[in-house]
């Protein structure tokens, strides 16, 4: 008992690996997560999401020689190489994988428990962390984050943006608590919270030659030039659908990853671009883009979800976030309404 003591003594409490007898070993990396580093696991996380250990530094802020002694750790821990090291980036192993899976739930876990202690202090602080496509990030988003942290100062923001397949493999990995996604999908893990009716319009400059308050088909513009994202926004999908009913394929002279870029590029160029009322409203606002009165059926009822994995339990601050926003789905969805009424009305007395 005395070694054994003094063994712990040595190693500030920590009793070395190798010391340990082989059936007190768990080959789960649940009872492996208690002797690992949570910045390694961050880190490892980063790089897993980017992959590259150069982008995963850049994003971090710290240096790649940083992140590889963090990682080397990690694999000396567990005993298995988690990354394959290439000339062209970083690969997972199939150690890798499942390391990132558990580590993505521990840290999941560990975001979970500062927010249920921030509850017991009447949500003075904790965190939100989202996944959005780019369609209502400005002003929505972002007018709402202020809103809620009038009322919750304390209360930290993490937002991701990026097209809707990315969204929903970050709920899915738990990498964030909240998504946002645009158009119809199917995803076994995620549930719908809340939805906002916004249909697909077709904005033009005000000199574009469509743009005169008649009633259009879909075929009608089919020769027009138009930007679109690219294949990984719903939008994409949406039109293309679309075209194919009546065997076309939409003239798209620009594709892009980008909706603020499209959209000003629609500007310059006097294109068609085809995105729901909140991704360009303030150039809707400012009379920079019209709505083309667009007879299109499958344009129509489409929605903006928020949405949540569905196993996920999420830090009170986010389901306070979530119920305020929510509730005022109704009254943002009204207001679009209104706005496009009085917008074609205008183009009709015109």
């Amino acid at each position: 008992m005395k070694s054994v003591t003094a063994d712990k003594r040595s190693n500030k409490g920590t009793q070395r690996k190798d010391q340990m007898n082989p059936d007190e070993l768990s080959p789960s990396f649940a009872s492996e997560a208690k002797m690992i580093n949570l910045t390694a696991c961050r880190y490892f996380l980063e790089v897993l999401h980017l992959g590259s250990i150069r982008l995963a530094a850049d994003r971090l802020h710290v240096s790649p020689s940083a992140i590889s002694r963090q990682i080397a750790k990690l694999e000396r821990e567990f005993g298995e190489p988690l990354l394959d090291r290439r000339a062209n980036g970083v690969q997972l192993t199939e150690a890798g994988k499942l390391a990132g899976e558990h580590f993505a739930s521990i840290l999941g876990q560990i975001d979970l428990i500062r927010g249920e202690m921030s509850d017991l202090r009447k949500l003075k602080s904790g965190n939100v962390s989202i996944a959005t496509v780019d369609g209502i990030t400005d002003p929505y988003l972002s007018e709402q984050i202020l809103a809620f942290r009038k009322k919750f100062p304390a209360v930290d923001f993490r937002m991701r943006i990026r097209g809707r397949e990315r969204v929903l493999e970050a709920l899915e990995k738990r990498v964030c608590q909240l998504g946002f996604v645009y158009d119809h999908f199917s995803h076994p893990m995620i549930e719908i919270v809340g939805q906002w009716r916004q249909p697909l319009l077709a904005l033009v400059p005000p000199s574009h030659a469509l743009a005169d308050g008649r009633t259009l088909k879909l075929s009608e513009i089919a020769d027009c030039d138009c930007v679109l994202p690219d294949d990984s926004y719903g939008i994409h999908h949406l039109v293309h659908r679309a075209f194919r009913k009546f065997g076309a394929r939409p003239k798209s002279i620009m594709i892009a990853d980008q909706l603020h870029f499209l959209i000003r590029h629609a500007i310059r160029s006097n294109s068609i671009v085809y995105v729901p009322l909140q991704a360009a409203l303030r150039e809707v606002e400012e009379g920079e883009l019209v709505p083309l009165k667009l007879d299109c059926p499958d344009f129509e009822h489409r929605f903006i979800y928020a949405i949540v994995r569905r196993d996920q339990r999420r830090s009170p601050a986010c389901d306070a976030f979530i119920t305020m926003l929510t509730s005022n789905f109704p009254k943002y969805e009204k207001s679009d309404a209104s706005m496009l009424k009085r917008l074609f009305t205008r183009e009709v007395r015109s």
